[in-house]
């Protein structure tokens, strides 16, 4: 599924955003700090998937966006969002291992 939401992305004309720092319309999850990897950013944590797509899923509804879809359980969980505009989305990838979330965020936006 989530390679099919990045081959859409690219069949729309979306554009990965600068990789280096999160868009400002996605909060850094607290105490863990993203890390860029080409169009999207890592991070790990040892809270559990569903407390970390609670926490995105707030925030990005209070930035605009609304879930497009979310899914979850003991391989970890997932969530794509995007804006009214459709010119912002985001896909959130977790993958649970052994006490340990890391967590994949891949934002995309309309130029």
């Amino acid at each position: 599924m989530l390679a099919g939401l990045s081959v859409l992305a690219v069949a729309c004309g979306s554009q990965s955003v600068d990789g280096k720092t999160l868009p400002s319309w996605i909060a850094a999850y607290p105490g863990s700090p993203a890390q860029g990897t080409g169009s999207a950013f890592v991070f790990q944590t040892k809270d559990p998937a569903e407390k970390v797509l609670d926490f995105y899923q707030l925030q990005l509804i209070q930035n605009g966006l609304h879930m497009d879809s979310r899914g979850g359980g003991e391989y970890g969980g997932f969530l794509s969002a995007e804006n009214d505009s459709h010119s912002r989305s985001v896909t959130i990838d977790i993958r649970a291992d052994k006490g340990t979330s890391e967590v994949t965020i891949t934002p995309t936006e309309k130029k």
